[in-house]
């Protein structure tokens, strides 16, 4: 062999690139499939409609039980009132007072006039 041919050949074991073993690129495999997001994501909402629900409820037994405690707040303002005038008008039953309002404006008294009313 010439030299020459020797030099050709060794060109071409050069110039070809050392092949090295790719690896085998295996599938890459998701954390979760389509299904178990779609499920994941209906659960998250259920859940977060759940939630509102919730919150919208005590609210509104919190509303309620505000309305609930001004209305009592009401009726014992009122209760008081009635008991007021109650007591007045015992005071103001008084037969000593009538007596005494009778003989101002001149009316006498005459035991045989009297009926005795009950209630």
């Amino acid at each position: 062999m010439s030299n020459l041919a020797y030099q050709v050949q060794k060109q071409q074991i050069q110039s070809q690139p050392a092949r090295s073993p790719k690896p085998v690129q295996q599938p890459s495999r998701k954390l979760f499939t389509k299904g178990e997001v779609v499920l994941w994501g209906a659960m998250g909402v259920v859940l977060i409609a759940g939630l509102i629900w919730l919150i919208s409820l005590y609210a509104s037994v919190y509303q309620a039980t505000a309305k609930v405690e001004t209305i009592q707040k009401d009726i014992s303002a009122e209760t008081k009132i009635v008991e007021d005038y109650h007591l007045q008008v015992t005071e103001l039953s008084n037969p000593e007072r009538i007596m005494k309002l009778a003989k101002k404006q001149g009316f006498i008294f005459d035991d045989k006039n009297v009926k005795v009313v009950q209630d």
